[in-house]
């Protein structure tokens, strides 16, 4: 019986090992990045839900202060809607206090002017590619709600669009007229963040509050 002998194996030329070794590495950079796509992805959901039963404690306890976790410095102060013509909710938003970076990261933020559970001026900031990039579709005549910590829903009828220059002067606000003002940076598809301009969207309470004569002065 003939002996059958294996032939021995031929060596990989250098050029197709390292060519090997480049893939794995390339295959390794890759699932890195989607394991951190899908942990920071993971981690905003997360956010949402803890934000979203904080809300729900807070309208249980108006009077307390509702961290959505324990190292937070904001809480959800009140609750934004974009209705369509037939009353169906396009988007829902949960404001956080303040205009700081921890809030605009989870949420659009309240920048206090009158008080959060009462009827006033009420200037909302938000990213324009995140929360605040709906902005962009919003039109005149067009219904928003909201929400304060006493439960109540309150309608606003959008009035007016407009583009402001931060650099040229500051947004005027009555901090008594029933208003809901919504501030992103603009232009919307800017490829570099921090330019001056913002897109400021006025809504006015239903039925549409009177009188501007006392307005204060808002930084944009």
């Amino acid at each position: 019986m003939c002996e059958l002998r294996k032939s021995p194996r031929t060596p990989l030329p250098r050029w197709h090992r390292g060519r090997l070794l480049l893939s794995g590495l390339l295959l390794l950079v890759l699932v890195w990045q989607w394991g951190s796509a899908f942990a920071i992805e993971a981690k905003a959901q997360l956010a949402q839900v803890l934000i979203e039963r904080a809300w729900q404690q807070k309208l249980d306890a108006p009077e307390l202060d509702v961290a959505p976790w324990p190292w937070a410095d904001t809480q959800p102060v009140g609750r934004l809607q974009w209705l369509d013509a037939s009353g169906r909710v396009r988007k829902d938003l949960y404001v956080l206090g303040g205009g700081h970076g921890e809030a605009l990261a989870f949420g659009p933020g309240l920048l206090q002017v009158g008080a959060a559970s009462q009827p006033g001026a009420r200037v909302i900031g938000g990213h324009r590619d995140t929360h605040f990039a709906f902005l962009q579709q919003l039109k005149s005549g067009e219904v928003l709600r909201w929400q304060a910590s006493d439960g109540q829903w309150r309608r606003y009828v959008i009035s007016q669009r407009s583009i402001a220059d931060a650099a040229q002067g500051d947004l005027w606000v009555n901090p008594d007229a029933d208003s809901l003002w919504l501030v992103t940076c603009y232009p919307f598809d800017a490829v570099r963040a921090g330019g001056s301009l913002r897109y400021v969207v006025r809504a006015d309470s239903v039925p549409a509050a009177a009188g501007f004569a006392h307005n204060r002065r808002f930084t944009l």
